[in-house]
C-alpha cells in the first residue's frame, strides 16, 4: 500500500481488499467445503457454531472450536487485522509509527487482563489484541524500512554477534511463554520480545548479500515451500489428527505438502493472475506468492 501511495499519489482501499480477497478466499473457502464434506462422511464434531466462526473469521473468539478449524484462529486474527488496517494507514498517515506504537502497547496489557480477568475478553477485544501485536511489530518495521530504507545498511543487521543475540532471546521467550516462567515479565512482554527478534533476524536478511544465511533462505527449495507456504497452512491441519495412515508421520507430512503443492497449481493460481487486474499503478503484475 506504501508503494502504491508513493507511485501513484493514492490509497486505493477498495483495489486493497480485493487483492486480499484473491490471495486469501479461494483456497480458503475450498477447505472449508472439503471438511463440511467431510462431516458427512467421517463424525468430526464441527458444528454450525464453529462454522458461522469460520466463515466471519471470528475463530479466535470460538470458545468451542473444533480441532480441523481451530488453525484458523490465526487468519481470523489476520483478517480482523485487515479490517481496520487500510483505514488507519489513510487517517493517520503522518502519525503512523504513534499510533502502532499504541495499539503494540495495549495488545501487551491486553494479555495481562485476559490472564487476570477472563470475563472482559470480549470488552477488550484481548482475543485479537494479545494476539495482533506481532503484526503490529512487523507493520511498524515494514513502515520505519519504507520510509528510511538506509536504517537496513547499519553494521548492527550485519552483526552475526547481533542475530544470535536475536535468536537465543526469541528461544528464551518462546520458552518462558510456553511454560509460564517469569510470568512478570514474559507474560506482557513475551510476545513483544518475540515478535522483536523475529523482526529482526528478518530484517537482518532484506538485503541481497553472499552471507550463507541469505544463500540458503533464497535457496529454490526454500523458496518453493515459502511459495506454498499458505496452502500447506490451510490443508495441514487435516493431516495431523486420526488414525488413518496419512495421519502419521511421516506420510503426514508428505501429504501436507503434495496436497499444498496440487492445491496451489491447480485452485490458487488461476485465481492469483486475477489480482494484476487490481493493482492501482498496473506497472507491473504482483508477484503471486505475497
Amino acid at each position: 500500500m506504501l508503494d502504491e501511495e508513493a507511485m501513484t499519489g493514492n490509497l486505493d482501499i477498495r483495489l486493497f481488499y480485493m487483492r486480499r480477497i484473491f490471495r486469501i478466499i479461494p483456497v480458503y473457502l475450498l477447505y472449508v467445503i472439503f471438511i463440511s464434506l467431510w462431516l458427512n462422511a467421517k463424525q468430526i464434531g464441527l458444528t454450525k457454531y464453529n462454522l458461522v466462526h469460520v466463515l466471519t473469521f471470528t475463530v479466535n473468539f470460538d470458545q468451542k472450536f473444533q480441532w480441523f478449524v481451530a488453525h484458523f484462529w490465526t487468519l481470523s486474527v489476520e483478517e480482523q487485522f485487515y479490517l481496520f488496517w487500510p483505514a488507519i494507514l489513510v487517517l493517520f498517515r503522518k502519525n503512523l509509527k504513534i499510533i502502532l506504537i499504541i495499539l503494540i502497547a495495549y495488545s501487551c496489557l491486553t494479555r495481562v487482563i485476559a490472564y487476570k480477568f477472563p470475563s472482559f475478553e470480549l470488552l477488550t477485544l484481548s482475543s485479537f489484541f494479545k494476539y495482533s501485536g506481532s503484526i503490529f511489530v512487523g507493520a511498524f518495521a515494514g513502515v520505519l524500512f519504507f520510509e528510511k530504507p538506509e536504517i537496513l545498511k547499519n553494521r548492527l543487521f550485519g552483526s552475526y554477534f547481533a542475530q544470535v543475540i536475536a535468536l537465543i532471546v526469541f528461544l528464551m521467550f518462546v520458552y518462558f511463554t510456553e511454560h509460564g516462567m517469569l510470568a512478570i515479565i514474559s507474560l506482557p512482554f513475551g510476545n513483544l520480545m518475540i515478535s522483536l527478534s523475529a523482526m529482526f533476524l528478518i530484517s537482518a536478511y532484506l538485503l541481497p548479500s553472499d552471507k550463507i544465511v541469505f544463500k540458503i533462505l533464497n535457496h529454490r527449495a526454500v523458496v518453493h515451500i515459502g511459495v506454498l507456504s499458505y496452502s500447506i497452512y490451510i490443508w495441514q491441519q487435516f493431516f495431523f489428527v486420526g488414525v488413518d495412515f496419512w495421519c502419521l508421520f511421516p506420510y503426514n507430512i508428505v501429504a501436507s505438502y503434495l496436497v499444498g503443492l496440487v492445491s496451489y497449481h491447480l485452485w490458487e493460481k488461476p485465481f492469483l493472475k486475477f489480482r494484476k487486474y487490481f493493482s492501482a499503478n498496473k506497472l507491473q503484475p504482483e508477484i503471486v506468492n505475497n
